[in-house]
Parts: C-alpha cells; sequence; structure tokens
C-alpha cells in the first residue's frame, strides 16, 4: 500500500498539468475564434473593408478624375451610375453637396457593404484585380476574410472551442483539490491568453515592421489594416489574462489565510480541553 498512493498521487498531478495544459490550448483557440467573430460582424468588417477597398479601387481618384461628369448628371435629380467601379452603384445627386471626400466615402461604405455581403468574387471584373495577384493575396489573407461568411465560420468555431475550453476546465476543477478546484481551471485559461496576449503583440510589431518596409502603398496599407485588427486580439487576451491572475491571486491568498488560521489555532491552546 505505501507503494501504490505515490504512484497513483504521480499519475494524478501527470492528468491535472495535461487537463490544464490542453485547458490552455483550447482558451486560446476560444480567444482567437472570439476575435475573429468580433472583427467580422457586420459594423467592424465594414469599416476594415471600407479602408481597404478605398486603396484597392482608388475610390479618392475615381471621385476627383469624374467629378465634373458627377456634377453634370446630378442636374437632372437622377441617381448617378458611377463608372469604374466593378459591380453597379448608383449616386443620390443631394450627396454631391458634402463635397468628393464625403462621396468618395460614401462610396467606400457602399462598397464594402456589397462586398461584405458577396465576398471578393464581386471585384472579379475590377481593373485593379490583378493587385490581389500581385500582392501575393494580401488582400483576401487579411481583408478578405471580413465577410458574413467568414462571421459564421467565425461564430461556429467559437462555440466549439468554447464548449471544449470550458469542459476542460471543469474537469481541471474535478481533479484538483482544495483551492486548486478555483486555480488549477483559472491557470488553464490564464495560460492560454496570456500566450495569445504574448502572440498578439508579436504579430502587430511584425505586421508594423511590415507595412514601413514594403514599396507598395496598397500593400502597406492592408498591413497597417491587419496590424490594427490584432490590437482588439491583444485587448482580449490581456483582459482574460488579468481576470485569471486575479482569481489565481486570489487563491493564493486564501490558501496563505487559511494555513495562517490553521497555525494559529494549533499554537493558541483550547479552553474546552
Amino acid at each position: 500500500m505505501s507503494y501504490q498512493q505515490p504512484r497513483a498521487f504521480g499519475w494524478r498531478r501527470v492528468g491535472l498539468s495535461l487537463t490544464v495544459a490542453l485547458t490552455a490550448l483550447a482558451a486560446a483557440a476560444a480567444l482567437f475564434a472570439l476575435t475573429a467573430t468580433q472583427l467580422t460582424a457586420r459594423p467592424t468588417a465594414e469599416r476594415y473593408l471600407a479602408d481597404a477597398l478605398t486603396t484597392l479601387l482608388e475610390v479618392d481618384q475615381l471621385v476627383q478624375n469624374n467629378w465634373a461628369l458627377l456634377v453634370e448628371l446630378s442636374a437632372a435629380g437622377e441617381p448617378i451610375p458611377l463608372p469604374g467601379l466593378p459591380f453597379s452603384l448608383l449616386l443620390q445627386p443631394a450627396a454631391l453637396a458634402d463635397g468628393p471626400q464625403a462621396v468618395a466615402e460614401a462610396i467606400a461604405a457602399a462598397s464594402a457593404s456589397l462586398v461584405y455581403e458577396d465576398g471578393l468574387a464581386l471585384l472579379s471584373e475590377s481593373p485593379q484585380v490583378f493587385r490581389l495577384i500581385s500582392q501575393g493575396g494580401a488582400f483576401e489573407a487579411t481583408a478578405g476574410r471580413l465577410t458574413a461568411g467568414g462571421h459564421e465560420a467565425a461564430t461556429a468555431a467559437l462555440l466549439v472551442s468554447g464548449i471544449i475550453a470550458l469542459l476542460l476546465a471543469a474537469a481541471a476543477a474535478a481533479q484538483a483539490g482544495g483551492l486548486g478546484k478555483i486555480g488549477a481551471p483559472a491557470l488553464g485559461l490564464g495560460a492560454g491568453a496570456a500566450l495569445v496576449w504574448l502572440a498578439a503583440l508579436l504579430a502587430r510589431g511584425a505586421f508594423t515592421n511590415r507595412a514601413e518596409t514594403v514599396l507598395d502603398p496598397f500593400e502597406a496599407d492592408l498591413w497597417l489594416i491587419a496590424a490594427d485588427a490584432v490590437g482588439l486580439l491583444i485587448r482580449n487576451g490581456g483582459t482574460v489574462a488579468a481576470a485569471a491572475a486575479v482569481a489565481a491571486l486570489a487563491v493564493l491568498a486564501g490558501g496563505l489565510l487559511l494555513r495562517w488560521s490553521e497555525a494559529a489555532g494549533a499554537a493558541s491552546p483550547s479552553p474546552f480541553r
């Protein structure tokens, strides 16, 4: 019996360590999925898409080159077809009153809404479409993922990874004893969040550096968009890591207080003895 107890205790520690490690991995996956869900939500996605499409389709230059024609067509009071776009888009004459910059922003916002719904196939007739290929798929790998389909995929990934992370955290709590029932899950979740936070910091630095070193302004804009998006992952990872750290510190403080009270009780004689 004296040989079985240490061996069983050792296997329990190995099992608990493995469960905590798996919890950390699942928590990291859930954080990535959560951030992807937030980024692909329509308001956020369309904002990033508008920035990318402004550069890709050269919307500012398009408006400037056709401003005289747009003003002339607006005199009829009818919706104005916009030349040079790879899809059909009409501009209301009243929009011209705010000037070229406001018109360019409205076109970018409307284009982003269309791309969000229909995906990158909408750009197949664009005269600038060769830039998607020449930049090694930079658009596809960044802003090109911000579509309604991408949001559905991210939401499904969040549900799966989130459930797995919660189940593993519960398993870690079941395997631990005492205050470890809180500390073990907190350690797993916090470790995964801390890894995500660190990886996101490194990624943002790499994206920013890439934007500063590439020669093509279109590609530079895309890398800056990616760096901005990674900021949301940094915030999510930091928030979860901080919450887990607070829980772990609370468990540690509770354990120290419990030991102190037990030691104090053992040192003081009981009046009922």
